[in-house]
C-alpha cells in the first residue's frame, strides 16, 4: 500500500529534526551526521540527546556533552543531552519565579519521585526544553540561533510517546498554562513546514517492519514524516547480469572460484537490499535516502564525513536553514 505524507518542503528546509528507528539500526549517528552536514555547508546546527544517551561523546571523541548549554563538536556543530529532571528544574523556574521554592521542591526526594511517576511529565519538559532550543533567537538581529536542530530520540516506541506528549496534554488539560505551552509546542512539533520526522531503518526484515509500523503511526497522528533512512546499504559492485558469469567462475574449485562465490553472497546482498528499499518507499510513501556500509571498529569522524556527504547528496536542495 502506498500512502502519501504529510505536506511539506524537503527536509533541508526544515529546522528541527526529528530521528527514530529501533535500537541498533544507528540513529544516533544519522542524527549525528545530518548534524555535522549543516555545519560542513556553513550552518550552525544543534543535535541534542535525550533519555541519558551520551553518544555524541563517543561519536566526536569528546569529553561528556553539557547538560546546562551546548557543547562545541565541531566548527558549527554542537550537541546538548537533555536530563529531564534539569528541564523540571528549569520549567519550575519559569513558572514559579521564586528561586528558593523551586530549590526547595528540586531537591525533595518526594518531588523527584512524584516528577518520576506522573504521567507524560519528564516527557513533556524534554520536548518543551526541544522546543525552546528550536525556537530560540539571536540577540542581535532575532535570526535564529540554530540553523538546525536535530534530535536523537529514544527507540522507536519511546519517541513516539515524546513526540505524541504536548498533543496529549494539550487534550488533557483543561487549560491553564500548561496546556496553552503544550498548544505551542505541538503547533511546531506536528508543523511540517518547520519539523521533519526521520525514520531509520536497517536492510533487516523486523527493522524495515517497524519504520513501516512507526510511520503510519505518526501520520496517524498527524506527525510530519518527512524521510526514511536505509542504513548499511551494500556498496553496488555487480549487476543481476553478472550473475550467470559469477556462477560459471564459482564452480572453479580455487582461488579464483571463492573469489567468484563471494562475489555471489554479495550480489544476494544487493538484491535484499533493493527489496527493502523499495518496500519502505512503497509502503511509506517517502523519499529513501541510502547509507552505506561501513565496517569500522568504531564509528569516527571521517566514517561520520562520509555519512553526511550521502545524506547531503540525497536531501534535495541540502544546505543551511537561513
Amino acid at each position: 500500500m502506498t500512502t502519501t505524507g504529510v505536506p511539506g518542503p524537503p527536509l533541508s528546509q526544515r529546522r528541527l529534526r526529528f530521528v527514530l528507528g529501533k535500537g541498533g539500526v544507528g540513529k544516533s549517528t544519522v542524527a549525528a551526521a545530518l548534524g555535522l552536514a549543516t555545519a560542513r555547508s556553513g550552518g550552525r546546527a544543534l543535535v541534542v540527546e535525550v533519555a541519558g544517551q551520551h553518544r555524541l561523546s563517543q561519536l566526536f571523541s569528546a569529553g561528556r556533552v553539557s547538560e546546562e548549554t551546548a557543547t562545541e563538536l565541531r566548527p558549527g556543530l554542537f550537541g546538548i543531552s537533555i536530563d529531564a529532571e534539569r528541564a523540571t528544574e528549569e520549567y519550575l523556574a519559569g513558572q514559579l519565579k521564586i528561586r528558593p521554592l523551586v530549590e526547595l521542591l528540586t531537591h525533595s526526594k518526594a518531588f523527584h519521585t512524584f516528577a518520576a511517576a506522573a504521567p507524560g511529565l519528564p516527557e513533556l519538559v524534554t520536548i518543551g526544553k526541544i522546543w525552546s532550543l528550536a525556537i530560540a533567537l539571536r540577540e542581535d538581529g532575532g535570526a535564529p540561533v540554530w540553523d538546525t536542530v536535530t534530535v536523537d530520540c529514544p527507540a522507536t516506541g519511546h519517541g513516539i510517546a515524546l513526540l505524541e506528549t504536548a498533543g496529549n496534554i494539550e487534550e488533557l488539560a483543561a487549560g491553564g498554562p500548561i496546556r496553552d505551552q503544550a498548544a505551542r509546542i505541538q503547533e511546531v512539533v506536528s508543523h511540517p513546514a518547520a519539523t521533519g520526522i526521520v525514520i531509520v531503518a536497517r536492510p533487516h526484515e523486523l527493522a524495515v517492519a517497524e519504520a513501516i509500523e512507526a510511520t503510519q503511526t505518526m501520520r496517524g497522528h498527524g506527525l510530519p514524516v518527512a524521510a526514511a533512512v536505509l542504513n548499511g546499504v551494500h556498496p553496488e559492485r555487480f549487476s543481476t547480469d553478472d550473475a550467470p558469469a559469477l556462477a560459471t567462475v564459482a564452480e572453479d574449485p580455487g582461488p579464483l572460484g571463492e573469489a567468484a562465490r563471494a562475489g555471489l553472497r554479495h550480489l544476494e546482498r544487493q538484491e535484499d537490499d533493493d527489496a527493502y528499499r523499495a518496500r519502505l518507499a512503497a509502503e511509506t510513501g517517502l523519499p529513501v535516502i541510502d547509507l552505506p556500509r561501513l565496517v569500522r571498529r568504531r564509528m569516527d569522524l571521517p566514517a561520520l564525513e562520509l555519512l553526511a556527504d550521502a545524506l547531503a547528496a540525497g536531501v534535495p536542495g541540502a544546505e543551511p536553514v537561513r
